[in-house]
């Protein structure tokens, strides 16, 4: 029941519409090493090709308006990727606010577009 409810609130479409826009993934050093391991590269390596300091800490890096981890589409670091990545949909903003809830529906085709915000929060406790 967990999972079915939250299938029919948000379901994966590998679309890659979340890896859209300029930074704001903020990188925590576990994550930083984790990556860079799934990717055979040292910290440096990793940091050089795929990181940019901020004054809020590291963040990945936008190539072209798109997060620079992401090859053909896809996540290259997925089993690893950033809590934030790993979050999604069910980011803070979403679910305290029913218009970015109802924004991300737009953007996003793995949010059922006919879901309520109150499910939306409901599937949210569910998954977790």
């Amino acid at each position: 029941m967990q999972d079915m409810l939250a299938r029919q609130v948000f379901l994966c479409r590998q679309c890659g519409e979340c890896c859209q826009g300029e930074r704001g993934i903020l990188v925590t050093p576990a994550e930083h090493q984790a990556m860079a391991a799934h990717l055979g590269l040292s910290l440096e390596d990793f940091a050089a090709r795929f990181l940019v300091r901020t004054p809020l800490g590291p963040q990945v890096v936008s190539r072209n308006g798109s997060c620079a981890l992401q090859a053909d589409g896809l996540c290259r670091v997925h089993p690893v990727k950033p809590r934030i990545c790993r979050e999604w949909p069910f980011l803070r903003a979403l679910l305290d606010h029913a218009d970015e809830f109802e924004a991300a529906k737009g953007a996003c085709p793995g949010l059922a577009a006919d879901a309520g915000h109150e499910e939306f929060i409901k599937a949210s406790r569910e998954t977790r």
